[in-house]
């Protein structure tokens, strides 16, 4: 990944909550200021702030760099403004948290509705944008500002899994927390999952499947077939298209030495078992049809909501499993968990008796934080083997803005674990989550340029 090297110079106009406040400056004409002046930056202000530089990548000649912000409290205040002055090349990208605005060379940062207000002593820390130019230098803020503003260059590293991530398949199982080759190696799975196939089926085609394959490095695609929505397999949707799909799709991966996920997606029957009788018709079809396949995966309830794990949930699954196992003694399965797939914490103690089943958790980035990150950590260190069989790094409605810092935190976790992702969602749907721009008819061989933010992102992710 290539630096990009600019200046940013870094100016701090303090809030008028200090009755005392004033602009401060960077230019270096500051250091011949007079004694009256200096005076004036030696109070303690209201707040100050660092702007940390992330990440650094290079795309189509163009140099991109990633920051996100800091402002410390010094006191309540109920409002705050921050100045950036940037070169001629430098234009923004993207930003989160904040209104921008430029003035030719000078940025502008003031806050949006709801982190007006910081508590005295305290920190917000979720301010954040993505600037570029055109220069091929290395990044370099320049340190040599007001003595109570403080601008840091830090390099975030990226943590590597230390999973194998397969090339080809073999027989999966599951030791532990852990996803296994035939070797006993522990391996990671990273992919892509369609959107609802009823909606976007021409992105399920063997082109598609190599793109992901060759250029991104991606080694698993999850088929998303919905059950309730309109056009679902329990909802007037033409079943016998909808299963042929899965079937290309299988195929396709099969011959590209990719594993593949069917995904029975409930969203909005909430409770599993709503269609349980059409569940386990559809995956003793499936796993009858699969049975000698080392690459198929099955997801049997994608996102459970407002039921009980351990008196709606497991029982569900343990009746499809049995059904599965009837064909297939050995294939890995998902289940999901309940709160949309996020209460994977709820399988402690409780987990499925099946040796090869996996427990879904799922994530937005932008939403899911700390608290979500938290529960997966949690199930792991009590012996759950967790799948994050669907993820982006916008918010939960799978739209809005995209939350960088998140999304890297939310990455180095599952590196650190061998957690394998897929990410949500290989559409041209116009929202955030679509990995492609909404402006892109291609459904395979895309260029860089053809994938929106989120695609660029899990594009970098998945490739690592």
């Amino acid at each position: 990944m290539r630096k990009l090297k600019y200046i940013l110079v870094c100016a701090l106009l303090m809030c008028g909550c200090h009755k005392n406040s004033s602009s401060i400056t960077s230019n270096s004409s500051s250091n011949n200021s007079s004694n009256e002046k200096t005076s004036s930056v030696e109070e303690t202000p209201a707040y100050t702030y660092e702007v940390i530089a992330d990440n650094g990548w290079e795309s189509n000649n163009e140099y991109f760099q990633q920051y996100h912000i800091k402002i410390h409290a010094n006191e309540k205040i109920d409002d705050w403004k921050l100045e950036f002055s940037v070169p001629d090349t430098t234009t923004l990208s993207q930003s989160w948290n904040g209104t921008f605005t430029s003035n030719g060379n000078n940025w502008t940062i003031t806050p949006v509705d709801y982190n007006k207000s910081i508590e005295a002593n305290s920190d917000y820390s979720d301010i954040g944008f993505i600037a570029s130019c055109k220069s091929q230098d290395k990044i370099e803020v320049n340190t040599n500002v007001a003595s109570n503003t403080k601008v840091v260059e830090e390099e975030k590293e990226v943590i590597k899994s230390e999973a194998v991530v397969p090339t080809s398949v073999s027989k999966l199982h599951v030791d532990g927390t852990k996803l296994m080759n035939e070797n006993n190696e522990v391996v990671q799975l990273k992919g892509v999952s369609t959107h609802g196939i009823a909606w976007y089926p021409q992105f399920v085609n063997e082109e598609a499947i190599k793109t992901l394959k060759n250029d991104w490095g991606a080694n698993v695609f999850r088929i998303a077939m919905y059950t309730s929505e309109y056009g679902g397999y329990c909802s007037g949707g033409n079943q016998e298209e909808l299963k042929s799909i899965i079937d290309n799709g299988v195929k396709w991966c099969s011959d590209n030495d990719m594993y593949v996920i069917i995904d029975w997606h409930i969203l909005s029957d909430n409770n599993p078992t709503t269609y349980q009788n059409e569940a386990r018709d559809f995956f003793n079809e499936m796993s009858s049809k699969y049975k000698d396949y080392n690459n198929v995966l099955y997801e049997i309830c994608n996102e459970p909501q407002n039921v009980s794990w351990h008196d709606t949930i497991k029982p569900y699954a343990e009746d499809i499993i049995n059904t599965i196992r009837s064909n297939d003694n050995d294939a890995i399965v998902l289940v999901g968990t309940n709160t949309w797939s996020q209460d994977v914490d709820d399988v402690i103690g409780d987990k499925i008796d099946d040796n090869n089943v996996m427990y879904d958790l799922h994530f937005y980035a932008a939403t899911h934080t700390d608290n979500i990150r938290n529960k997966l950590v949690n199930a792991i260190n009590n012996g759950v083997p967790v799948f994050v069989s669907e993820c982006s790094i916008c918010d939960a409605s799978g739209n809005g803005g995209v939350d960088y810092d998140s999304a890297n935190a939310w990455l180095n976790l599952m590196n650190e674990n061998s957690v394998s992702f897929i990410a949500w969602s290989l559409s041209n749907k116009d929202e955030s989550s679509a990995l492609i721009n909404a402006s892109c008819d291609k459904t395979s061989g895309w260029s860089y340029d053809d994938l929106s933010d989120t695609g660029k992102w899990y594009y970098d992710a998945i490739k690592g």
